[in-house]
């Protein structure tokens, strides 16, 4: 996810579906000035906010990083006058990101398999899988499964990003901007990603409260893949932009346990 440094008071959303925004701007007071940011996309953004300033005082330490939640509007910092009778000077800059870099996932949650209970799927790429599960993405699955298997919810949460108008894959890295995908924030602050979707497979809205277990499309081989598959990966936003995935275990027939590349699965 792309980040942007700004200096203007008000500034375009992020490049995200729900078409929202963040908007910082002031409120000057008799005694002080306060920097407020408002959020109004469906998941929560990170805001690394500094600023020259003459002839005030911060009440917090600049540079600052922050937190909005979603649809939200909060106090960023206050400023006083160092001197009433006098002038000020105050030059804003700021970027911001989706996801909470301080979110923490919740490690002792159990995610359920992501395709239909009692079919077997096969792990054809794990965690540190050669092909492209390394560095940031080194924490992803791929369930081999035939285009049109029901994908369901691992876990509960917020529909917050979406794609399924697209038809094109295969086994380029050009290919990367035609996945169609699910992305789902959870109550912890991560996000899931189920991607590869197959056209027009897509079964929930954005903004939809999915629980566990519901089903919320449907497998392809959109986007970069050599074959139909689904691409699963937790993660959390990292400081300075885009993400990091995080080992999770799952609930199976032979308890809870970190699924292994090679190996097949039944749904339970």
């Amino acid at each position: 996810m792309k980040s942007f440094w700004v200096i203007l008071f008000l500034i375009a959303g992020l490049l995200s579906q729900d078409k929202g925004s963040v908007e910082v701007f002031r409120i000057e007071k008799e005694e002080h000035i306060e920097l407020h940011a408002r959020n109004t996309n469906l998941y929560p953004v990170t805001i690394e906010l500094d600023a020259d300033i003459d002839k005030l005082e911060p009440q917090k330490k600049l540079s600052l990083v922050d937190f909005l939640p979603a649809n939200s509007n909060r106090l960023l910092v206050r400023f006083t006058y160092k001197d009433l009778k006098e002038g000020w000077n105050l030059n804003t800059r700021y970027r911001y990101y989706m996801g909470n870099i301080f979110a923490r996932h919740n490690d002792s949650f159990a995610y359920r398999l992501p395709f239909p209970i009692g079919e077997s799927y096969k792990v054809d790429q794990g965690f540190g899988g050669t092909f492209s599960h390394y560095g940031d993405s080194r924490h992803a699955l791929d369930f081999n499964m035939p285009t049109g298997t029901e994908i369901y919810a691992a876990r509960s949460g917020k529909v917050v990003m979406m794609e399924e108008k697209n038809n094109r894959g295969g086994g380029s890295e050009d290919m990367m901007p035609f996945a169609n995908f699910i992305t789902i924030l959870h109550d912890d602050g991560t996000f899931a990603d189920y991607s590869h979707l197959r056209h027009q497979g897509v079964e929930v809205r954005l903004g939809q409260e999915v629980r566990t277990g519901q089903l919320i499309g449907y497998s392809g081989a959109t986007g970069y893949a050599t074959g139909p598959h689904l691409h699963f990966t937790v993660k959390k936003a990292k400081r300075g932009g885009g993400f990091i995935s995080i080992p999770v275990k799952f609930t199976t027939k032979d308890g809870i346990i970190e699924l292994k590349e090679g190996q097949s699965y039944i749904g339970y």
